[in-house]
């Protein structure tokens, strides 16, 4: 039998105080792969959530019209975001979308501002 432990609430503000690190990645993708590009983000986000530690949350942000796609992760720290980067799962995703890609670029951004919610 296996068993869930969920994190009590305190719990989960405390590790959420610490202020996120985060990753911006802009993707222009090939003439016509746009949305083959899409749906292998879109797998590859189910195939990992919850699975890599330290990773907060990501946001993909996408203009088909452009073909160009900007991704956003948080991390906890920036060891956990050096982590997700070098985890095999990441890098065969990175080689199953290569092929559909003209250009890509990552960057660690940091948080200037913050109003709302997104």
């Amino acid at each position: 039998m296996t068993t869930l432990t969920v994190p009590d609430r305190a719990s989960v503000a405390a590790a959420l105080s610490d202020p996120p690190v985060f990753s911006v990645s802009i993707i222009q993708t090939k003439p016509g792969k746009f949305d083959e590009f899409v749906a292998l983000q879109h797998a590859q986000f189910l195939r990992v959530r919850g699975q890599v530690q330290g990773v907060r949350g990501s946001r993909m942000l996408k203009s088909p019209a452009k073909g160009v796609v900007v991704l956003i992760s948080s991390f906890d720290t920036a060891q956990d975001a050096e982590r997700f980067r070098k985890d095999p799962r990441f890098v065969e995703h990175l080689e199953r979308v290569q092929p559909l890609i003209d250009r890509a670029e990552a960057m660690p951004v940091e948080l200037a501002y913050e109003v709302g919610l997104i």
